[in-house]
């Protein structure tokens, strides 16, 4: 199973992501927009994980989530891999909330080579160009300046589906640090 560690969208966030999804589908780009029921900000991609492992993964995060304080994300504005100018993935910045995002995704082993960079995916690219009017919705959506609160981590499993890929929480675990 395909596994990762996730903070979990709250109904604030999902609401506004809602609201920010139907403007930009309505400027006619094609992307494969994520449902904003599944929205998370991911701290570690475990990828394609034997059951047996199951156990440990789950205690790694009951042991990060006990390390950690609750705290808070505040997301921000739009942006995109690789650009805004050329949005392959569109997706919600944080404001605030970095450092204890990473000491959370250095408890949950990450060690990928890429910089960490947490954020809300939106939806990605179907085709090879976007359409400028597309880029002008982009830079025109509003900053969220959202604040929410931080008090637990989630294990997710992703399958494949018809729409790209369905999420299930495996695993919620309190953040009980001080």
């Amino acid at each position: 199973m395909r596994l990762f560690y996730a903070v979990a969208a709250d109904e604030d966030v999902k609401a506004a992501a809602a609201q920010a999804l139907a403007r930009l589908r309505r400027a006619g780009a094609d992307y494969r927009w994520v449902d904003p029921r599944d929205m998370h900000v991911t701290l570690r991609f475990l990828g394609e994980t034997p059951e047996a492992k199951l156990p440990e993964v789950q205690e790694r995060m009951r042991a990060a989530a006990a390390a950690s304080a609750p705290f808070e994300l505040v997301y921000g504005g739009v942006d995109a891999f690789e650009s805004l100018d050329d949005p392959r993935v569109v997706w919600i910045g944080l404001d605030e909330g970095f450092e204890p995002m990473l000491k959370l995704a250095d408890l949950l082993g990450r060690d990928e080579p890429r910089p960490f960079s947490p954020h809300l995916t939106m939806g990605r690219r179907r085709r090879e160009t976007t359409p400028a009017e597309f880029v002008a919705a982009l830079r025109a959506e509003p900053r969220w300046s959202l604040r929410r609160p931080v008090s637990r981590i989630s294990l997710y499993a992703s399958r494949p589906a018809p729409f790209g890929h369905a999420y299930e929480i495996l695993l919620e675990a309190d953040l009980a640090g001080r």
